[in-house]
């Protein structure tokens, strides 16, 4: 009885955690055209203002301690700056996930706790195949401007058949490695995916499993920053919201042969990309 209640303990401090850290996407338009992108390129945008009032609301029921900003990318959006700004000045830690070809850096006012994860395809000639030419320099430049004025950066390093094995050393930071999906969001982009032993070779069993509140641009909250599973929508009450994510855990936490999940059926697009039944079939896998 004892060994249960202290797994609840920890399930409820898991599920804390991620109310106290969120995701937003306020747009998903973007200033490149990257073969590789899933991203659907819709029209709605979240204001800075509509955003704001949803923070404000939030910060009402749960201590909001970080926000992840994601998109597209979001230093196209007008007023960007001023809403992390903004962000900062309320002690919410901030990251925000970058393909750092739009430099707006000096404005930000607080970069010690603004925290910027920098997408890189591989090597210059990867990434430039990808994103077009000349973005790989003007992405390493943005890094080096960002270090210099002392921001926290790590690399996103997206994995490909074309980059897999090869390595990249920006400045010698941090890599985050995320494995091509394509097949698993959008069939009809045709490129080519990894391999299940390339997936295996780069993936570790503890990496599976993660949730963590989204706030989609057109108002939408979703269980993660890549489900389309809706919970609620950003005007619902704030304990609704909460209740429909947890709710979403309820199966997952019964298991606990991963970090856990709200889209189980879906699990990072694993499922479809392994070409295997459910998600304990993915974990055997790694295990």
């Amino acid at each position: 009885m004892q060994k249960k209640n202290r797994t609840q303990r920890i399930d409820q401090a898991k599920i804390n955690q991620a109310l106290e850290n969120i995701y937003i996407s306020p747009l998903e338009k973007c200033n490149l055209a990257c073969q590789f992108c899933y991203t659907h390129k819709t029209n709605s945008i979240l204001s800075p203002q509509t955003i704001k009032k949803f923070i404000n609301r939030y910060k009402k029921h749960v201590n909001l301690k970080s926000i992840i900003f994601c998109g597209g990318e979001v230093f196209t959006l007008p007023k960007f700056v001023d809403l992390v700004n903004y962000c900062l000045k309320q002690g919410i830690f901030t990251t925000i996930i970058t393909n750092g070809t739009i430099d707006k850096l000096d404005k930000i006012n607080d970069p010690k706790n603004c925290q910027l994860l920098v997408s890189f395809d591989g090597p210059k000639s990867v990434h430039d195949q990808n994103r077009g030419l000349g973005n790989f320099d003007k992405s390493k430049k943005f890094v080096h401007h960002a270090l210099a004025l002392g921001f926290p950066v790590e690399i996103m390093y997206l994995i490909s058949p074309k980059s897999f094995n090869k390595k990249l050393n920006i400045c010698k930071l941090k890599n985050n490695f995320i494995t091509i999906k394509t097949s698993a969001f959008d069939s009809s982009l045709n490129l080519p995916s990894l391999t299940k032993s390339q997936i295996i070779k780069i993936k570790k069993p503890f990496d599976f499993g993660c949730f963590q509140l989204s706030l989609q641009s057109n108002g939408s909250i979703t269980a993660c920053c890549e489900s389309s599973k809706i919970l609620a929508n950003m005007h619902d009450p704030i304990k609704k919201i909460i209740d429909s994510f947890c709710q979403t855990l309820e199966t997952c936490l019964k298991c606990q042969k991963c970090q856990g999940c709200t889209s189980p059926e879906f699990l990072c697009g694993y499922i479809k990309e392994l070409n295997v039944n459910n998600c304990q079939d993915v974990v055997k896998l790694f295990s």
